[in-house]
């Protein structure tokens, strides 16, 4: 990490003696303003009744964690996410506006399906069933639901994920963001471990589902470890970013050809989900792929094509297919080759 120069320093303190602080970790004078700001207005609302001295003896404490590395969302305690509040806790992967990107327009493609639908059947209550695989603090499921359940009142959504921390984080996420009742009887989170359990999932909804979305563990050990931020490394959970090395390290499949391949380790859950995919019959399958930590910038060939056979496996139904970067780089694979979300390189 380059180091920051006396005039950058001087001239943030010059505008707050508390903005170096912040400006260590965010390295962008812009950024380490907008979060002190955040931050401050955070111990206003928090300690509106306490003195002066009180509040900033409160921000210092709250800049001097920013200055550690401690990502902000864990400080103020949530990070918003659409029309939603999503409360974050350390042991529990930090909601990113990517995520928030794809899930709000997938919810927009489903709303304009079901209107489409509406105009050329009679019965206009048809079920929609999504599960949300290593579903994290509940922020996909739960935003899915809210921008969803008016236009599909028989919505049913199950979160998965393998953290206990990150199950009773996301039931509390339906209280917090006050969402009605029949969000509770629509949305649930169970845990599920999406290497092993395959009854269990399979179990869920009869087996089958209308819709799979998945921000899964897909970072190299080597990518996390050279090409994480300070921030990732120390305060974000690991098993929620790197594919857990102990239990697996490799997996060998048939590919089309018949031929044994060698998966690696960081693609295990990108070939589970197309499992399931296939397993649970659903329509459209939404997940984030790893283009850069650790890799060439290439999918890996044996997933290229696993992603193939599946579009071929569902030729009458769309296949949605989110290839993620940090850049917010996005691709559409389906029989119809539609781009979703598409955004400058």
């Amino acid at each position: 990490m380059p180091r920051l120069s006396h005039a950058l320093l001087r001239r943030a303190y010059n505008i707050s003696p508390l903005l170096p602080l912040v400006l260590r970790e965010t390295r962008s004078l812009s950024s380490a303003i907008n979060e002190l700001r955040w931050l401050r207005e955070y111990v206003d609302k928090t300690m509106s009744h306490r003195v002066p001295n009180q509040k900033w003896r409160t921000l210092l404490k709250l800049c001097q964690r920013r200055a550690t590395g401690e990502p902000l969302q864990y400080i103020l305690g949530t990070q918003p996410f659409g029309e939603l509040e999503i409360k974050c806790k350390p042991g529990v992967l930090i909601p990113r506006p990517e995520t928030e990107a794809y899930t709000t327009h997938l919810a927009e493609l489903l709303i304009k399906a079901q209107r489409s639908f509406h105009e050329t059947s009679e019965n206009q209550h048809n079920p929609l069933k999504i599960v949300d695989f290593c579903s994290g603090t509940g922020c996909i499921s739960l935003l899915l639901y809210s921008l969803l359940h008016q236009v599909y009142p028989r919505l049913e959504i199950v979160g998965l994920d393998i953290s206990k921390k990150a199950l009773d984080l996301s039931i509390q996420n339906v209280r917090f963001n006050s969402l009605n009742r029949s969000a509770q009887q629509s949305v649930h989170f169970e845990f599920a471990d999406v290497l092993s359990d395959e009854k269990l999932i399979l179990g869920i909804f009869q087996g089958v589902c209308d819709v799979i979305v998945s921000n899964p563990p897909y970072i190299s050990e080597d990518g996390f470890n050279k090409e994480t931020t300070r921030s990732v490394r120390n305060w974000e959970p690991k098993i929620a970013l790197v594919p857990d090395t102990s239990r697996r390290e490799t997996i060998h499949f048939n590919d089309t050809s018949g031929k044994s391949s060698l998966l690696k380790v960081e693609d295990i859950f990108y070939h589970q989900l197309l499992r399931f995919h296939s397993l649970l019959k659903s329509k459209i399958l939404v997940m984030e792929i790893e283009l850069k930590y650790g890799g060439t910038g290439q999918i890996n060939t044996s997933l290229e094509t696993r992603v193939q056979n599946a579009c071929f496996w569902t030729i009458t139904k769309y296949v949605f297919l989110l290839f993620q970067t940090w850049q917010a780089r996005m691709a559409f694979h389906s029989e119809t080759a539609i781009n979703i979300l598409p955004m400058a390189p």
